[in-house]
């Protein structure tokens, strides 16, 4: 079996984003769009970001055979779902600390992501069309999670209602960051950083 883990997502990832970032912004600059260093740190920072969280929600990859331990299980055990949200927090082998800590991992989660889309996309900063993108992005960590799990791509990870409830709440508090720090100094930072492009599928 061959198990793809995060670390071979930056080695292989990283070298292709800055190739094929610089032949973006070369390509910029040959029709004269002006050079922002506020958007290329915003927009790499992004990339690692999304590094991290494909590393966290979908890394390691297994490709080969499927395991004898994964052959032994049923369908619905390799499914794992758990459709009734933080019912595991009741369970005695749950500490306070495991808890806090996976309330406010999936809390976290998608703020990055949130607060970039804010940021450059000015027709998404509102309520509704975060909590619609916030939630349509967890549903597909889920659904890629199910399908891996069911195809033997992984070890079996469980797919939680809760997190799908966690994430959009996260979306909606990083949201809600970003509208009290939208003014000022940061408001002019953020304007400045093109918001246009991402609308205009120049990213």
């Amino acid at each position: 079996m061959y198990s793809f883990e995060l670390r071979g997502l930056f080695i292989f990832g990283l070298p292709v984003w800055i190739i094929a970032r610089i032949i973006i912004l070369m390509n910029r600059k040959k029709k004269g769009i002006k050079f922002n260093i506020g958007d290329e740190i915003l927009t790499n920072l992004f990339v690692i970001y999304l590094f991290l969280l494909i590393g966290i929600t979908i890394l390691p990859i297994t490709i080969g055979e499927m395991s004898p331990y994964l052959q032994e299980l049923s369908f619905i055990e390799r499914c794992n779902i758990n459709i009734v949200p933080f019912i595991d927090y009741f369970k005695g082998a749950n500490y306070l600390g495991s808890i806090i800590r996976n309330i406010v991992g999936n809390l976290i989660l998608l703020m990055p992501f949130i607060l970039y889309i804010c940021a450059k996309s000015e027709k998404s900063r509102n309520l509704k069309s975060i909590t619609k993108i916030t939630f349509l992005i967890s549903l597909s960590i889920e659904l890629t999670q199910l399908v891996m799990n069911i195809f033997g791509l992984t070890y079996i990870r469980v797919v939680h209602v809760e997190d799908l409830i966690l994430n959009t709440l996260g979306g909606i508090i990083a949201w809600g960051i970003f509208k009290l720090i939208y003014r000022g100094k940061i408001k002019i930072m953020i304007d400045n950083t093109h918001p246009q492009l991402i609308e205009e599928g120049q990213i």
